[in-house]
C-alpha cells in the first residue's frame, strides 16, 4: 500500500511538472515529406513516440505469448502420447508374461505407433508374434524397430537370437549373432546356441572370449564342453588325453570332468597321478571309488595315498571302498571284506554290498552274501 501511495505522488509530481512545461511553451514541430506537412507542439510528438514504443512492447508481448503457448500444446500433446505409449507398453508386457501373446502384441503395436521413437516397443511386438506362433509378424517387427532406431541394430539381433533360441533354432540364432559385437550377453546367448547344437569343440574355442567377461561362466562353459567331448572320444585312449591335456588347469581339477575321463579311458593306468592329485585339493567320492577300481600297476601308490587320507576321512564309505579294492587286489581278502562291511556300516553304495556278498560267498557265506545283494538292489 505504501508503495502504491508512492508511485502516485511521484506520477502527480511528474505530471504536474510536464503541464508546467507544456504551459509555458508548448514547442512547434514542423514534418513535411513530399506534398504533405504535418505540424503539432513538441509534445504532442512525444506523446505519439510514446504510444508507439507502448504499442510495439504489447505487440511484442503478445506475439511471444502465443509462439510460446503453441510450444507448450505441442510438448504437451507429446507428453500425452509418450504416457499413452508406455501405459500400453506396460500393459502389453504383463499380457505378454500371462501368455496372452495375441493381445500383447496389440498393445505393443499400439504402443509403437503413438510415438516416433518406437523401436523398443516394435522389439517387445516382436517377442509377442514369435509367441503366438506369427513368423511372418516376427520379423516385421524386428525389421521395423530396426528402421525406426538404426541405434538398436544390436539390440534386434539379440532379440532375434533369443527367439530362436526359444524356438530350439541354434543355427539361425548363431548366424544372426555372427557379426554382432560382444559383449557379456552376446557371448551367452552364442554359448546356449553351441550347447544345443553340442557342438564341444566351437564351445571350447568360444572359452577365451567368454573368459574375459565372464570368467565364471567360461568355467562351466568349458567344463561342459570338455564333459562332452570326453564323452564322444571314449575308447580312444589317444585323443581323449590329448583333449585333457589342452583344457585349463581349473577344467582338468573339475571332479566332473575327471569322472568322464576316467570312465571313458581303456588304459586306466596313466590316470593315477591325476586322481590322486584331484582328490587331495578337492575330495570327492566318485572320484575315490574310481581311484579304488584302477588296475593292478599302482597298487603300492594308491594303498599309501588312500591310507594318508584316512587321517581327515575315517568315516567316509567311498575311501573305505578304495581300500576294499586295494586289498582285494592285493589278494588280502580278509582286510578286503573289513574294508567293505566299514563302507556298508558307514552307508556305502550299492557296490560296497556287491562287493562284499562276492567275499562272503567265496568264503561259503551264503545266507549273510545273499542279503548283501538284496541290499544293493534296495539302495
Amino acid at each position: 500500500m505504501r508503495r502504491f501511495l508512492l508511485l502516485l505522488l511521484v506520477t502527480i509530481v511528474v505530471a504536474g511538472y510536464l503541464g508546467t512545461l507544456i504551459a509555458r511553451d508548448p514547442g512547434y514541430v514542423l514534418v513535411t515529406w513530399g506534398g504533405y506537412s504535418v505540424q503539432t507542439s513538441l509534445w504532442v510528438l512525444v506523446g505519439l513516440i510514446a504510444v508507439l514504443l507502448l504499442l510495439e512492447n504489447v505487440t511484442w508481448r503478445i506475439w511471444k505469448t502465443l509462439t510460446g503457448s503453441s510450444a507448450a500444446l505441442r510438448s504437451w500433446r507429446a507428453g500425452r502420447r509418450s504416457a499413452r505409449a508406455e501405459r500400453l507398453h506396460e500393459k502389453g508386457l504383463a499380457l505378454l508374461a500371462e501368455g496372452e501373446s495375441v493381445r500383447a502384441r496389440k498393445f505393443l503395436e499400439g504402443a509403437a505407433k503413438e510415438i516416433d521413437a518406437s523401436g523398443v516397443h516394435y522389439l517387445a511386438a516382436a517377442r509377442a508374434a514369435d509367441e503366438a506362433g506369427d513368423a511372418e509378424g516376427r520379423e516385421t517387427y524386428l525389421r521395423l524397430a530396426e528402421e525406426t532406431e538404426p541405434g538398436l541394430a544390436r539390440a534386434r539381433s539379440v532379440v532375434a537370437a533369443e527367439l530362436a533360441l526359444g524356438r530350439g533354432e541354434p543355427g539361425v540364432a548363431l548366424a544372426v549373432l555372427k557379426n554382432v559385437k560382444t559383449n557379456v550377453r552376446v557371448a551367452r546367448l552364442r554359448q546356449q546356441a553351441l550347447q544345443m547344437q553340442n557342438d564341444w569343440q566351437q564351445l571350447l574355442a568360444s572359452v577365451g572370449v567368454l573368459r574375459e567377461l565372464d570368467p565364471d561362466r567360461a568355467a562351466e562353459t568349458e567344463a561342459d564342453a570338455a564333459r562332452r567331448g570326453l564323452r564322444e572320444l571314449a575308447g580312444d585312449d589317444q585323443k581323449m588325453n590329448a583333449l585333457f591335456r589342452s583344457l585349463s588347469a581349473g577344467a582338468r581339477s573339475n571332479p566332473d570332468v575327471v569322472v568322464v575321463l576316467v570312465d571313458g579311458l581303456t588304459n586306466k593306468s596313466e590316470v593315477e597321478p591325476v586322481l590322486r592329485s584331484v582328490i587331495s585339493k578337492n575330495f570327492n567320492r566318485d572320484l575315490v571309488m574310481r581311484y579304488g577300481d584302477l588296475d593292478g600297476s599302482t597298487l603300492k601308490t594308491r594303498r599309501k595315498a588312500a591310507q594318508g587320507w584316512l587321517k581327515q576321512h575315517a568315516d567316509d564309505p567311498a575311501l573305505h571302498y578304495c581300500l576294499g579294492c586295494i586289498h582285494e587286489m592285493s589278494g588280502e581278502a580278509g582286510l578286503a571284506r573289513d574294508a567293505f562291511a566299514k563302507a556298508v556300516e558307514l552307508g556305502g553304495s550299492a557296490a560296497a554290498h556287491q562287493r562284499l556278498g562276492l567275499l562272503l560267498a567265496q568264503d561259503g557265506q551264503f545266507e549273510k552274501s545273499a542279503e548283501q545283494f538284496r541290499l544293493s538292489m534296495l539302495g
